[in-house]
């Protein structure tokens, strides 16, 4: 059976009358928490202006927006992501009026707030932990759903000795980003080292070896993983509506045109498709699989 899909909202009306079309396919929308309430990953690069991380300028469209989730008959969380914001009663009596359906953190003692408050409140381990070292043994009990770290997407045979995990587990076949990458220091970058992503980000100062170490699972590859995984997780609020549309269309429908390498420039699709060719399915999804069947 095919697995379900969180997808991002970009607060663009457009892409909710897209997935209201799409919902068969949807398990929930995630979305921040409004502007004054906490930060998230994205909040270095919210804009005033629709399209490139939209946060609405006040409560009062931000709830509007929730609003009209609820309407379309979609669910959402709200990604809590801040390691250092303990969420507080308030918050959570706040967003539970607004009908959130639970909410993404970055650590337990949040979860352990959260799944105290109320346990029917979605509680999903955020990307933000990075999980990968001795994950196998760790207590996930306030935890509905665990959010992988990249270089599981290229380690299909560790995700396979995670079994008693299989069902919480969620993984983010769309990511471009380089499976070596220690990515906190984008996610939250301190004020006196801004992200610079032509200097900081490996997937492009490494170009060389980029194809080789790309998290990427093309659509067509999601049965390999579907019987070892609860869902997945399609990232990219930043990306335009459009480009939101076409690549949850292309996961949803599990088929990749040549169109889905544009995102990495001709030269780059093309080393890509290349790579592929190299090598078997299971010898490609598995070239970081030694590595972590070591840490988990």
């Amino acid at each position: 059976m095919n697995k379900l899909f969180e997808v991002p909202y970009n607060f663009s009306i457009s892409l909710l009358n897209f997935y209201k079309k799409h919902s068969s396919y949807i398990s929930f929308l995630y979305l921040p928490p409004y502007k004054d309430d906490s930060i998230n990953t994205r909040t270095s690069i919210e804009t005033k202006k629709k399209g490139r991380c939209y946060m609405p300028q006040s409560r009062e469209e931000y709830e509007e927006h929730l609003y009209k989730i609820n309407k379309a008959g979609l669910r959402y969380v709200v990604l809590w992501q801040d390691i250092d914001n303990t969420i507080t009663h308030n918050m959570l009596d706040y967003y539970a009026r607004l009908d959130a359906f639970g909410f993404i953190i970055a650590n337990d003692k949040n979860a352990k707030i959260i799944k105290e408050y109320n346990p029917s409140l979605l509680v999903i381990c955020s990307l933000v932990q990075r999980l990968c070292a001795n994950v196998s043994k760790k207590d996930f009990c306030y935890y509905d759903y665990l959010l992988l770290y990249y270089p599981f997407n290229r380690s299909l045979d560790a995700l396979k000795q995670l079994q008693h995990l299989k069902d919480k587990i969620i993984i983010m076949p769309n990511t471009l980003c380089n499976i070596d990458c220690p990515s906190i220091h984008h996610w939250f970058p301190p004020k006196d080292k801004p992200f610079v992503q032509n200097r900081d980000c490996m997937a492009l100062i490494d170009k060389h070896n980029y194809v080789k170490r790309c998290g990427l699972i093309s659509p067509e590859h999601l049965c390999l993983f579907d019987n070892y995984v609860g869902g997945y997780k399609l990232q990219g609020r930043e990306y335009s509506t459009d480009m939101l549309m076409y690549i949850c269309q292309i996961y949803f429908d599990r088929e990749a045109p040549t169109e889905l390498y544009d995102m990495l420039g001709k030269d780059l699709s093309f080393k890509l498709q290349a790579e592929l060719n190299s090598m078997s399915l299971n010898e490609y999804y598995n070239i970081k699989t030694d590595e972590i069947i070591n840490i988990i």
